[in-house]
């Protein structure tokens, strides 16, 4: 099982073991907010070290690109009309589609139509 699978199931079963808590009135209402927000679900790269090492960006900038992309893309992945839509926000003054797309087909490396952040 992947580390984001893994991960995944933990914050599923940590979730419902909250919801169970709740059902059954062994839960203080006055933590349900601390207890939603450590329920919450984040994808995170499993590979930060290395996109670390590939990128020579720092743990903290890639954390914070990585937040800025998880705004933009919440599912994890973008198609390529989101990037286009996304890229032309640096470039407002002309048609940045083209390259856009040449970028885009650079990154999707398996040609199957989404990048994610990895």
């Amino acid at each position: 099982m992947s580390g984001c699978r893994k991960r995944c199931k933990r914050e599923i079963l940590k979730f419902a073991q909250y919801l169970l808590r709740l059902l059954t009135g062994s839960l203080h209402t006055d933590s349900v907010e601390d207890e939603l927000e450590m329920a919450t679900v984040r994808h995170r790269p499993e590979a930060l070290e290395l996109l670390e090492a590939q990128s020579k960006f720092t743990k903290k900038e890639l954390q914070i690109l990585y937040r800025g992309f998880k705004n933009e893309c919440p599912s994890g992945v973008v198609n390529e009309e989101t990037f286009k839509e996304i890229y032309s926000q640096f470039f407002p003054q002309g048609d940045s589609t083209t390259y856009a797309h040449f970028l885009f087909n650079a990154f999707d490396t398996d040609h199957n139509g989404a990048v994610s952040f990895e």
